[in-house]
């Protein structure tokens, strides 16, 4: 809607629906180092992998109480008898953000919409923006990796990697691109290379003000979820954003990914080489 538009809108009574910002990124695709950035910028709160689907893992309440001040122990006492749906939850937490000038991002966790294991069945479509689009506007911006090196990285979380099927994980991959393709998407690799030229395209996306800040506080910027603790990923001990090689696969997993079709298709949806 242009700004006319709006402005007619609000003369017949019409209110817009307020703003909503979410970041979608699969598991092990930046989207911890990303979110770190983008978390502490000025004027930014963030609740990390959120999604209706499971709210236990993550506790994005705790999240809210425990980091933020979102929400109060009379809040949680009220939820104890009431329990909130995602919608009225988030709701809180947006309206008690903007009290404090402050605009609320949401890290969606689209790895249960798309991969899904160990936790729940992918449904391949957008959970976050489903729970909350009746009453607000979503802005996305889409984060995605090259599906080896994302696929490679996964093996190293265990609680993953026991339970993921290769092809399965190649069919979230396709799905996950064709949504990237038609929304727009950063690549890990261009963040990598450039970090202020992806997040600039990160906050324009969430229209969010690009705080160039956060080059001295994204390293240690800790309320989130995720690869914070050291060692636990490759990057997670560097205090410099920088690009890394990727892991060495055999040749009989690059031949399965090189036969398999979901594979040949997100790589040409996302500007990948094979």
């Amino acid at each position: 809607m242009d700004a006319g538009a709006a402005q007619r809108g609000r003369g017949l009574g019409v209110s817009a629906k307020p703003t909503i910002r979410i970041i979608r990124s699969l598991a092990r695709s930046g989207g911890t180092l990303v979110g770190k950035c983008i978390g502490c910028m000025e004027g930014v709160v963030m609740l990390s992998e959120v999604h209706p689907a499971n709210r236990s893992v993550t506790n994005p309440m705790m999240q809210a109480h425990d980091w933020f001040g979102l929400v109060t122990k009379k809040d949680i006492a009220r939820f104890k008898v009431r329990p909130p749906s995602m919608l009225q939850f988030l709701a809180l937490c947006e309206t008690r953000a903007s009290g404090l000038s402050k605009r609320l991002v949401l890290r969606d966790w689209s790895h249960l919409d798309y991969v899904g294991v160990p936790y729940c069945e992918p449904e391949f479509g957008y959970g976050l923006s489903e729970a909350l689009g009746d009453a607000y506007t979503i802005r996305t911006a889409t984060l995605v990796r090259h599906p080896l090196d994302q696929y490679l990285s996964l093996l190293g979380l265990p609680v993953v990697a026991q339970s993921l099927d290769l092809d399965r994980y190649l069919l979230g991959c396709r799905r996950y691109a064709e949504f990237a393709s038609e929304h727009g998407f950063v690549r890990y690799e261009d963040f990598t290379t450039d970090p202020d030229a992806a997040l600039n395209s990160i906050c324009a996306d969430l229209d969010l003000a690009f705080d160039p800040g956060y080059r001295t506080k994204w390293f240690d910027y800790l309320t989130i979820t995720g690869d914070i603790v050291a060692g636990l990923g490759r990057g997670s001990m560097k205090k410099e954003i920088v690009a890394m090689e990727r892991k060495p696969a055999d040749d009989a997993l690059l031949t399965r990914f090189l036969a398999n079709e979901d594979y040949q298709r997100a790589c040409e949806l996302l500007g990948y080489e094979l």
